[in-house]
């Protein structure tokens, strides 16, 4: 049997856990889409022109919003049991990926 604050914890760090994976398949999701990305700007020859799957490319959109709203309530989850619990809280800091330019 665990007491409420064991319980607390035991949510609270299921939550980071979740966190964890969901961004993990964020991470994976983006490489997909910078892949499709990359591979539809490969060198064509006179018989094979190379094209961007946009019916892929709209589903792995779809897909990476869902996640990010995952990520959203999860903050907002792990965020909530850090106050109840008196646990260090998840601060969010905004970063703009690097992307690399070619010349």
């Amino acid at each position: 049997m665990t007491t409420p604050d064991q319980d607390l914890y035991y949510q609270y760090s299921d939550g980071w856990d979740l966190l964890a994976v969901t961004l993990v398949e964020r991470e994976n999701l983006l490489r997909e889409l910078a892949d499709l990305a990359t591979a539809a700007r490969g060198l064509g020859s006179a018989r094979l022109i190379p094209r961007f799957d946009v019916a892929q490319a709209q589903s792995l959109l779809y897909r990476l919003s869902v996640v990010n709203e995952t990520v959203d309530s999860l903050i907002e989850i792990i965020n909530e049991y850090a106050e109840r619990g008196g646990f260090t809280p998840l601060e969010c800091t905004h970063t703009r990926p690097k992307y690399k330019t070619e010349r």
